[in-house]
């Protein structure tokens, strides 16, 4: 199993606190919260392959310290064509997501059309394994998270 933990360990000793992941421009396109009901990832502006995987090792690293069922993935604010993270999200995140404790996977669509495309091709490469689905709508993405069915011995016992 791979640990990610020193390379941000700066970043996951903070949380629970809302973690910020910047461009070298020093621009955030990401920003990662603890809700009560889920962990919020909030992207913005144009994003890469590699912000995916930045962003997903840091995820991982996050869910492996505080382990949560449900994700809340709202790329609505960003731009940008991330596909080719998708054979390393299949193939080495998903796994290790779903040791940490990954449920259920909301994903809000951005409106670009390169953004979607990558949405729909991960969907399709981690379903029936995790359960994941895209929204066009932030509401309609957590009502679905509120409603997932998932087995939860305690989340809060975990902070």
């Amino acid at each position: 199993m791979n640990s990610y933990f020193c390379e941000y360990s700066d970043l996951v000793a903070v949380w629970p606190h809302p973690v910020l992941l910047k461009h070298e421009q020093g621009d955030v396109y990401l920003m990662i919260s603890y809700q009560k009901a889920y962990i919020e990832t909030k992207w913005f502006g144009h994003i890469t392959a590699d912000d995916v995987i930045t962003a997903a090792k840091v995820y991982l690293e996050l869910i492996r310290k505080t382990p949560h069922p449900k994700l809340l993935n709202d790329k609505s604010a960003a731009t940008g064509d991330w596909e080719d993270a998708n054979d390393w999200m299949e193939y080495e995140w998903l796994p290790q997501v779903m040791a940490a404790g990954l449920k259920c996977f909301a994903h809000v669509y951005s409106e670009n059309l390169f953004s979607k495309l990558s949405a729909r091709d991960l969907y399709l490469r981690v379903i029936p394994d995790l359960q994941m689905e895209n929204f066009l709508q932030r509401n309609a993405a957590k009502s679905w998270l509120a409603n997932c069915n998932i087995e939860i011995n305690t989340i809060d016992s975990a902070l």
